[in-house]
């Protein structure tokens, strides 16, 4: 089958590779229909993450079902499926805690488009994908719903969506500062966009993109150019420790904004990084005093998308948050190599059937 891989740094190749075969029958086999690209994607392709090639391009999508197991018993052939990033067998300790990012029936690094078991699951940008553990992986895509729209919750609308709605739940009307800055950043503008949408008092978005900082202003949000000085003007005073904001969000992976953003972050608030991956090698300065005297958490790790799906793609069907406005481009299935290579903020790959 035709499959598109990573090379290397702005190089990617269509491969034509084995296709993948339904060996167990809790499985189906999906031809993927509708691709949007994650923030990963953008930073292995542009050499800002180191990534092996070839590598499997896509993780975030969704598609037409081909092929069913006998032992699947909510799909069927021709059902529009969207599928996470992540592997979870949905019964395993870790998952059935709502932990699916961790779960311990496959190794820890299994996903599709994602590190050292990517020719295991393959990419999405392909012919076909085998999905295991069908009746708890998939989710269906609803009825008259736009999977232009909808894709992204498999993986960056979800990751936005868990680093603000389950804190505003327990602050509601609370205020939120969501910090980008490393390409592409289609992370932030969701959580920031998803704030607006649940009714934050007040959303700043912070980032050195003007584009990026358009496109916050289209949904709703505050947009403030980033620097330290910019978020430290929004620090609590040390000595009452009032001011700053409920929720803070950490999706711009720049190490010497971190203390800034702590200390922008309000008594028993909560500081989210979703720009894990950009820290690897690289320790972060906490003032773990300051936030223990401010009873502040801190939360970092793989999104659960199992667990948030529903909710974000809820609120896209309701028509409460539209994520449009953070699509850049969408391409046909044959131009994806030549758009992927160009910085973007989010591309959407399509086609037909």
């Amino acid at each position: 089958m035709h499959q598109l891989n990573f090379i290397s740094k702005r190089n990617l190749e269509w491969m034509e590779v084995d296709s993948p075969i339904i060996s167990d029958e809790h499985s189906v086999l999906i031809r993927p229909l509708t691709v949007a690209t994650c923030d990963m994607d953008g930073l292995a392709i542009q050499g800002i993450v180191p990534f092996p090639g070839p590598t499997p391009i896509g993780h975030e999508g969704e598609g037409v079902i081909t092929e069913v197991g006998s032992g699947v018993s909510k799909w069927k052939v021709g059902d529009r499926a969207i599928i996470p990033w992540k592997i979870a067998c949905g019964s395993c300790k870790s998952c059935q805690r709502h932990h699916s990012a961790q779960c311990l029936t496959v190794p820890s690094e299994d996903a599709y488009g994602w590190g050292v078991p990517i020719p295991k699951w393959g990419g999405f940008i392909s012919d076909t994908v085998l999905v295991p553990w069908a009746d708890t992986m998939l989710t269906k895509l609803p009825e008259g719903v736009d999977p232009l729209l909808a894709c992204g919750v498999a993986d960056n609308i979800s990751d936005g969506y868990r680093a603000v709605a389950p804190h505003l739940k327990e602050r509601p009307g609370g205020t939120v500062l969501v910090t980008t800055a490393v390409a592409p950043g289609s992370i932030g503008l969701y959580a920031a966009g998803i704030a607006v949408a649940l009714g934050a008092e007040k959303v700043v978005y912070a980032d050195t993109s003007q584009t990026r900082l358009e496109i916050a202003a289209t949904l709703g949000a505050e947009p403030i150019f980033l620097t330290k000085d910019a978020i430290k003007k929004y620090a609590t005073d040390k000595r009452s420790l009032d001011g700053g904001f409920d929720i803070t969000v950490d999706a711009c992976g720049v190490p010497e904004i971190i203390p800034e953003l702590i200390a922008a972050t309000s008594r028993a608030g909560v500081c989210v990084s979703t720009a894990g991956v950009i820290y690897r090698g690289n320790p972060l300065p906490f003032d773990v005093y300051s936030m223990y005297r401010k009873s502040i958490s801190f939360h970092t790790g793989w999104v659960h998308t199992h667990s948030f799906i529903d909710e974000s793609l809820g609120l896209i069907t309701s028509g409460q948050f539209d994520p449009s406005p953070v699509t850049t481009k969408v391409v046909s299935w044959d131009d994806a190599a030549d758009a992927l290579i160009e910085p973007f903020t989010k591309i959407i790959i399509s086609r037909s059937q």
